[in-house]
């Protein structure tokens, strides 16, 4: 079955032409594992900068090539276009993996874990 995690990510862009270049800079790569996880991100806000990814229950290998690539993205829009980033994600037993670059401090409202119980026993 394999380990399993739910993660998610966003990068913040100074502006929408900087985010909109930097899209069209990755699809122009032609490089087809990009290609498919430029198409897996939501990258069309109107009232905000930003890209932004999440999924459950996947297993997030670093050595996959579709994790690679997603890893690709936001590390890539930090280097070229100095955007910050913020990525999280959690595994089945609840450990943590986090990594970011958020020089700006802005990006923790976006992205955060909530570990709790509830519990309705009726009455």
């Amino acid at each position: 079955m394999g380990y399993r995690s739910d993660v998610a990510y966003v990068i913040k862009f100074d502006s929408f032409e900087k985010r909109d270049a930097f899209v069209a800079l990755m699809l122009a790569k032609n490089n087809g594992d990009i290609t498919q996880a430029v198409d897996e991100v939501k990258h069309d806000y109107k009232d905000n900068p930003i890209i932004t990814f999440e999924c459950t229950d996947v297993k997030w290998y670093p050595d996959y090539a579709d994790v690679q690539a997603h890893e690709h993205l936001y590390k890539q829009a930090h280097e070229l276009f100095d955007a910050d980033y913020r990525f999280l994600a959690v595994g089945e037993d609840g450990a943590e993996t986090f990594e970011e670059a958020d020089e700006h401090g802005q990006l923790y409202d976006y992205i955060s874990s909530v570990h709790r119980i509830e519990t309705n026993f009726g009455e």
